[in-house]
């Protein structure tokens, strides 16, 4: 049986490749069909317009959020994406030359990615590296510095679809590990979802009956309403937080009620100067 972190990374692939097939994209992922499997995609492109475009839309908006934020981090050469999944950018965005970009998950995401996109062989636009990692275990970080991370320079770190499936604690370790492998300069984006939505999140998937409960609805573990002060402790220091259907955060495509998109935060910081 097929792992719930796989299969949240493939329905996350779906939605990317429905949007890929539309007359104006907002990204286009040539992989994400395969990545997804057609029984998937075509389950999703078969739902109403209407239930379509609001099922998809924050994955749809934050997406092309952290696209727009890795493409403006030019002056950093090094990219680590936490809990990769199926992500593509290795391949899809345009890299400043001498960037390596490492991809971190669980090794059956990893194998099961490797699976798909046997047959495409898509060149990557950068050095791309894969490691199999357990990001709530403490061997992670040496690891990475083995698979060739330089500490003493600044790198971009994106957890994407991550911070809200893990424990507190486990979110509290998590930074702190990344901070410790961050020179100033460094970049942090993440998303997360507050208290409140977590919850309420968490009760309507224990409403769903087992047979009607797609496979790839997994619990959430975390939230914050107090992001500053939670990257802050840290080490990092809070450039931006917005919610999907802000002016900055729209694209046109955020179908969401106003009291979904409070629940949902899209952050990006940077390593404080002087902690090291």
């Amino acid at each position: 049986m097929e792992t719930d972190l796989a299969a949240t990374a493939r329905a996350t692939a779906a939605w990317r490749a429905v949007e890929s097939a539309r007359d104006d994209p907002l990204f286009r992922d040539p992989w994400a069909a395969v990545l997804a499997g057609q029984e998937m995609v075509t389950q999703l492109a078969s739902q109403p317009p209407d239930v379509q475009a609001q099922a998809a839309s924050y994955t749809i908006v934050r997406t092309r959020f952290f696209d727009d934020w890795l493409t403006s981090q030019a002056d950093c050469r090094q990219v680590v994406l936490l809990g990769a999944g199926f992500d593509t950018r290795a391949f899809r965005l345009a890299w400043p030359a001498g960037t390596t970009l490492w991809e971190l998950d669980q090794p059956a995401v990893l194998a099961a990615k490797d699976v798909a996109l046997a047959d495409e062989r898509p060149a990557a636009g950068c050095t791309r590296r894969t490691l199999a990692a357990d990001l709530t275990g403490p061997a992670w970080p040496q690891a990475l510095l083995e698979a060739g991370l330089v500490v003493e320079q600044p790198t971009v770190w994106l957890a994407e679809g991550l911070l809200p499936y893990l424990e507190p604690l486990a979110v509290e370790t998590l930074l702190g590990q990344v901070a410790g492998l961050s020179a100033a300069g460094s970049r942090l984006g993440a998303d997360f979802v507050t208290e409140g939505f977590r919850a309420a999140r968490n009760a309507y998937v224990a409403t769903l009956a087992p047979a009607a409960a797609p496979q790839q609805v997994v619990l959430f573990h975390s939230g914050t309403d107090a992001p500053a002060g939670l990257l802050g402790g840290h080490g990092w220091q809070l450039e931006r937080l917005t919610h999907p259907g802000a002016a900055d955060a729209n694209f046109g495509r955020w179908m969401g009620p106003a009291e979904l998109s409070a629940g949902l935060l899209l952050m990006t910081a940077v390593r404080d100067a002087r902690v090291r």
